[in-house]
C-alpha cells in the first residue's frame, strides 16, 4: 500500500473541480433564469400599457391617434374637447405612464396590413418603437410585419 500514497488527494482535487463546474453552471443557469424573468414581467407591463391605450382608441374612434405626442395631460379635465384632442391627451397619459417604467410608445400603421390599422408599438431598453429594416434597434421590418432579432418590444394591432 505504500506505493498509492497521494492518489486520494489526487481524487478529492478532481472530484472538487467537477463540483466547482457544476456549481458555476447552476449559477448561470439562476442568473438566466432571472435574465428571462425580468424580461417576462416588462413583456406584461408593455401589453398593459397597450391594452390601456387600445381601449381608449375603441372608445374615441374618430379621434386621430397616428403620428401625435403630446405632454398635455390636464386638457379635456374640465372643458369640451374634439375628438383629436382627446386623443392627444390619451396619448400623454398612455406616454407618461410608459415612461414611469422606461418604455416608449408610438402608434404606427401596421406593416403589411391591406387595411391601414394603427399598430402599438411599445419598447423598452435599446429597442425604439419603429419600423425600419436598416435601423438595427427598431422594433419591426418596415415592409412586413417581423419582430428584428433581439428588439424588446411588442406590438398590439388596434381597430
Amino acid at each position: 500500500m505504500k506505493y498509492q500514497n497521494g492518489v486520494g488527494l489526487m481524487e478529492v482535487i478532481v472530484a472538487m473541480l467537477i463540483l466547482g463546474i457544476a456549481v458555476l453552471g447552476f449559477a448561470l443557469l439562476q442568473y438566466k433564469s432571472l435574465s428571462m424573468g425580468e424580461q417576462a414581467l416588462r413583456k406584461i407591463e408593455a401589453v398593459s400599457i397597450a391594452r390601456n391605450l387600445s381601449d381608449r382608441m375603441y372608445f374615441n374612434r374618430d379621434g386621430a391617434y397616428k403620428g401625435v405626442s403630446s405632454t398635455d395631460t390636464s386638457k379635456c379635465l374640465n372643458t369640451y374637447c374634439t375628438a383629436d384632442e382627446f386623443a392627444l391627451k390619451d396619448i400623454a397619459d398612455v406616454t407618461k405612464l410608459a415612461k414611469s417604467k422606461n418604455m416608449t410608445v408610438a402608434v404606427l400603421t401596421c406593416p403589411d396590413t391591406k387595411n391601414l390599422r394603427n399598430c402599438i408599438y411599445i419598447a423598452w431598453d435599446e429597442t425604439t418603437p419603429s419600423q425600419s429594416n436598416s435601423d438595427a434597434a427598431a422594433c419591426t421590418e418596415a415592409d412586413k410585419f417581423k419582430y428584428k432579432s433581439g428588439a424588446h418590444c411588442i406590438v398590439v394591432e388596434a381597430f
